[in-house]
């Protein structure tokens, strides 16, 4: 999907949220919500939008990252983001967050940053120096 990068004026965006109001209002029922919700969104964005809802319910029960992330099959970048948005801290870039060199980036640290020891790959060899 293409987003584009150029952003609604103040105004549209009023006029935009001015008409959507009324159909919010009318929403009552489940069912009602996501009549409203298919009528708006494409079948991806609604599912999107509902796991993101998800991901808020199961933070602020104390849900692990890796728990959430096998229930719902998406990212932890995803989950960080939703949290960001929770803690008020924006949605996209956070320049305060700490960040970890993982073995991904740089195979001789670990996870936690840490340097790991290298070994020979055949190890010491206790026979003649040289078969020559």
């Amino acid at each position: 999907m293409r987003v584009s990068k150029k952003k609604l004026t103040a105004d549209l965006e009023n006029k935009a949220l001015s008409i959507l109001l009324p159909s919010v209002k009318k929403v009552e029922t489940t069912a009602d919500l996501n009549k409203l919700l298919d009528t708006v969104f494409t079948e991806s964005e609604k599912e999107m939008i509902l796991r993101r809802m998800l991901v808020v319910k199961m933070l602020n029960d104390g849900m692990q990252y890796r728990e959430i992330e096998r229930k719902l099959e998406i990212s932890k970048i995803t989950i960080s983001r939703v949290k960001d948005i929770i803690k008020e801290r924006g949605y996209g870039r956070n320049p305060q967050r700490k960040r970890i060199k993982t073995s991904y980036h740089n195979p001789a640290y670990d996870n936690r940053g840490r340097k790991i020891k290298s070994k020979p790959l055949l190890g010491h060899y206790k026979g003649a120096r040289s078969i020559i």
